[in-house]
């Protein structure tokens, strides 16, 4: 119970350090915009804005992920899990998680693959090493695998929110 706990716990920080970096990521696109429609009124445009602004998205997008998976908050087709009550309900809602479990980890295992061959592609405009834009998919996966974990570890031993 102590581990289970830990997982739940961790999992939890890691939603809450998700959320508080894409609300940083997110000031930083609005700050950036803001730069560039400036720039490009008075003075010549910033030729980056655009690159940092979509990379930044891209990494919002891929942490956000995890934090809508987290709390239940992705599209689902609910119609058989509402009719199933009791234990063939849970066990439906394990399953589920285990089967977004398997599908996270591979997209790790594929996220790293395709992360290391990109290793010496440059950004046009930033020149930022691409391998730093493609680690967000190895890294919002992990997170995602790990929030199914405590959710099917919640699920079993009654730690945490289950989904409905």
């Amino acid at each position: 119970m102590v581990l289970i706990k830990a997982i739940h716990k961790l999992s939890d920080l890691l939603d809450r350090a998700a959320e508080v970096i894409i609300v940083l990521m997110l000031g930083a696109m609005v700050v950036i915009t803001g730069a560039q429609i400036v720039c490009r009124i008075f003075f010549t445009s910033l030729s980056w804005s655009e690159e940092a602004t979509r990379y930044l998205l891209i990494w919002s997008t891929l942490l956000g992920a995890g934090c809508v998976y987290k709390h239940g908050g992705h599209i689902s087709i609910t119609i058989l899990m509402d009719s199933l009550k009791g234990a063939a309900g849970k066990t439906l809602q394990i399953l589920v998680h285990l089967i977004c479990f398997v599908l996270f980890l591979l997209i790790v295992r594929y996220g790293i693959l395709y992360f290391g061959k990109q290793g010496s592609q440059v950004s046009a405009a930033l020149r930022l090493p691409m391998r730093y834009v493609y680690t967000c998919i190895p890294i919002g996966a992990a997170i995602m695998a790990f929030h199914a974990l405590d959710a099917v570890l919640g699920i079993l031993f009654g730690q945490g929110k289950e989904e409905k």
